[in-house]
């Protein structure tokens, strides 16, 4: 993976995790949504962890 893709990989993952939070401050979201949401949310932040210790 080169630096740019690198990058941008992580611009989007942190693009991502902002957009989940704030569709997470709805309050007309169902529980099942927040549900699915917050699972996503855990997936792209693992991801992300992930991503920074490699490197």
């Amino acid at each position: 993976m080169t630096e740019d893709t690198g990058s941008d990989t992580e611009r989007h993952l942190r693009e991502a995790l902002r957009h989940l939070g704030e569709t997470q401050d709805d309050e007309d979201l169902r529980k099942t949504h927040s549900v699915a949401l917050e699972e996503v949310e855990n997936t792209v932040s693992t991801v992300l962890r992930e991503y920074e210790q490699d490197e």
